[in-house]
């Protein structure tokens, strides 16, 4: 298994880690809830719920979690089911550790209820994430479209960081092992940074990435095969789909204005493109 491997320090520069969000309260921010239950899909991402009032589900493979007052529900980041109670409250974590190939850092072995009282400094340590993330980012889906100076950022990186090995340690004691990504070359490693740094509303020139990073195009290519198991193109497709899903995912969100910030002159074009990869058009996945 990868996670028994010694792994170097610049091994683990090249994974990612950030904030969706993280709030104390009532089930839904700011949208009131109504009925007995709420149920969701359109979430995927890693996440960790500590039920305060009421109840959660989440459902996925063939098998159901349920997580009551006083328990921890860390969620498996696939596609799942996820019914809440009216009434619920809870802390709710949501966050991205992934590695560049796409692989998930905390995956095999979730879903999974843990006892609050069993692991009391996930809950001491996620308390100042949700008081610092109110103040650059209430109400919000994903803090990263929000304004914050660098020593915001880094504070919550750092409040991030303090939770995740609290969480590490709940998961070991639990069985459950963080993956690893090895031996990247660092010219794929040099690709990708240009790749996320590089505009979504823009093509990509892999003749002029590969150049960038001293390398033919068929070589690059190559490479992110043998390294990422994709091409550099369908890196970049990703995260312009990824941008599409979270932006939608936003109250206030406009269709005609995700398509404009992803390069689509047309909207119909936008909405073929987003319908192609979800199987739902921009509307339908907004409702």
């Amino acid at each position: 298994m990868e996670a028994m491997r010694k792994m170097l320090y610049n091994d683990w520069l090249n994974l990612n880690i950030h904030l969706f969000w993280c709030y104390d309260g009532p089930i839904g921010q700011d949208k009131p809830i109504t009925g007995k239950s709420v149920s969701y899909t359109e979430y995927s991402n890693s996440g960790a719920w500590l039920i305060r009032k009421g109840w959660v589900k989440v459902e996925h493979n063939g098998r159901t979690f349920t997580a009551k007052p006083g328990q921890w529900l860390i969620v498996k980041p696939c596609q799942l089911i996820q019914t809440f109670a009216a009434d619920t409250e809870m802390l709710s974590i949501s966050f991205e550790a992934r590695w560049p190939d796409g692989s998930i850092l905390f995956d095999e072995g979730l879903s999974l209820v843990l006892e609050a009282e069993d692991f009391p400094a996930l809950e001491r340590k996620a308390k100042p994430i949700a008081k610092a993330i109110k103040k650059i980012a209430p109400n919000t889906w994903d803090a990263r479209t929000c304004d914050a100076d660098l020593k915001s950022f880094l504070k919550m990186q750092s409040l991030l960081c303090n939770w995740l090995i609290e969480l590490r340690d709940a998961l070991a004691a639990n069985n459950i092992l963080y993956s690893g990504k090895f031996g990247i070359d660092e010219r794929v490693m040099q690709a990708v940074r240009l790749i996320n740094a590089h505009s979504l509303g823009e093509p990509l020139m892999i003749d002029e990435l590969a150049s960038a990073v001293c390398l033919s195009s068929i070589h690059l290519v190559r490479l992110f095969r043998q390294d990422l198991q994709q091409t550099p193109a369908s890196y970049f497709e990703k995260l312009r789909l990824e941008y599409a899903l979270n932006r939608l995912k936003l109250p206030d969100a406009r269709i005609k204005e995700v398509s404009i910030e992803l390069g689509f002159t047309y909207l119909p074009h936008f909405s073929k493109w987003f319908k192609k990869h979800t199987g739902k058009s921009p509307r339908e996945y907004k409702q």
